[in-house]
């Protein structure tokens, strides 16, 4: 089925759990909260193509520990968990980058169903949660790619811009974690498998 840019992007979807529809609940749970979902329809064919369920993935996402560790932080775009199942990597954005992720939505389904096979990361969802008396906090909710039977021994952060990429020199420390910042890494991959990436 397709779907124009404008069907993809239309229609957010936006919940209040009120505090005093909360009285029972123990000591430290959250207790009130405005949350909303963007472009759900087009989060929901991301999630169908995965063959994530939508009502299973919202009692992870919308459990009391995510909401209470996503909202703790103090600046936005500065943190990084995992849902309790380790199934889904939940990081917290600024409104801005919200924006343009939302802006190249249309595009990003458009190729993750045209290229199943791709290696660009699984976007399940978009949100904002306020808790009562709070601030608002954003962000996206994606396929943990670090969940898997294979042992693994190096990983690695590949980023999509050449600014700021090349260094001079690298100052190593025991027991330190380094990411590989010079443009000259070089990958050697099965024939089969770079087919498959450059595809």
């Amino acid at each position: 089925m397709a779907f124009s840019g404008k069907e993809l992007m239309t229609t957010n979807y936006m919940i209040q759990c009120p505090r005093h529809h909360c009285n029972n609940l123990p000591p430290g749970i959250v207790t009130g909260f405005e949350w909303k979902d963007y472009c759900p329809k087009s989060f929901r064919l991301i999630q169908e193509l995965e063959n994530i369920d939508n009502d299973d993935y919202m009692m992870v996402v919308c459990s009391d520990e995510t909401i209470k560790q996503v909202t703790s932080t103090m600046r936005p775009g500065n943190m990084f968990l995992f849902s309790n199942d380790s199934r889904f990597a939940i990081k917290t954005l600024r409104k801005s980058e919200l924006k343009v992720l939302l802006e190249m939505l249309p595009s990003y389904y458009s190729h993750i169903k045209r290229f199943r096979s791709t290696i660009l990361n699984k976007l399940y969802g978009a949100h904002v949660v306020k808790p009562a008396g709070g601030t608002k906090v954003y962000f996206v909710v994606v396929a943990n790619i670090f969940k898997s039977d294979l042992l693994m021994h190096r990983c690695y952060d590949l980023k999509g811009s050449l600014q700021g990429r090349k260094v001079e020199k690298m100052q190593y420390r025991e027991k330190t974690l380094h990411k590989e910042s010079d443009l000259d890494f070089l990958f050697y991959l099965e024939p089969l498998v770079r087919q498959r990436i450059l595809k």
